[in-house]
C-alpha cells in the first residue's frame, strides 16, 4: 500500500511541475509577444497557451477518478496533437508563409 502511494503521489508532484514550467514558459512567451507583436511568436504562445490549458484541466483528473469520463486518451492526443501544431507553425512560418516582396 505504502508504494503505491509513494508511486500516485510522485506522479502527481510531476504533473503539477510540468503544469508550473509550462504556465513559466507560456507567460514568458506571452509577454514576448506583447512586447514584438510578431505572427511567429503568436503561434507558438498559442501552442504553449494550449498545454497550458490542457495541464490545468488535466490536474483534477489525476487528483479524482470522477473526471475520467471528460477526458479520454483521444482528448489528450488532440490537445498535445494541436499544441504542438501550432508551435510547429511558428517555428517553421518562413516554409509555409512567404513574405510579400513590396
Amino acid at each position: 500500500m505504502g508504494a503505491i502511494t509513494l508511486v500516485s503521489d510522485l506522479f502527481l508532484g510531476v504533473r503539477i511541475a510540468y503544469v508550473v514550467i509550462t504556465s513559466i514558459l507560456f507567460f514568458v512567451l506571452f509577454a514576448a509577444y506583447i512586447r514584438f507583436r510578431n505572427s511567429r511568436l503568436l503561434f507558438i504562445t498559442i501552442g504553449f497557451g494550449l498545454f497550458f490549458i490542457h495541464g490545468l484541466l488535466s490536474i483534477p483528473e489525476i487528483i479524482s477518478n470522477t473526471y475520467d469520463v471528460y477526458f479520454t486518451d483521444s482528448l489528450h492526443l488532440l490537445f498535445d496533437s494541436v499544441g504542438l501544431v501550432f508551435i510547429l507553425l511558428g517555428t517553421l512560418q518562413d516554409l509555409f508563409f512567404k513574405k510579400r516582396q513590396d
